[in-house]
């Protein structure tokens, strides 16, 4: 059957990481050593709102200032 190429499963490094109740995770690790779920791979952007520049300074004077315009 050829599925599972490699190691046997019992000798594949498992992820470092701990659990709330203090046990080791119990997932497959990846190259630095954690799952997939504990080190792996970027997401993106932590405040995906900054992604557009919404919140910023400039644009927050921006709106405060179209506000006071059309507030006259």
């Amino acid at each position: 059957m050829g599925k599972w190429k490699g190691r046997p499963h019992g000798e594949i490094v498992r992820c470092g990481a701990k659990t709330r109740q203090g046990h080791s995770c119990g997932h497959y690790a990846m190259n630095n050593g954690r799952c997939r779920y504990h080190g792996g791979k970027s997401t993106g952007a932590k405040n995906p709102r900054l992604k557009h520049g919404y919140y910023t300074k400039e644009s927050k004077v921006f709106r405060k200032l179209i506000s006071q315009l059309f507030d006259k």
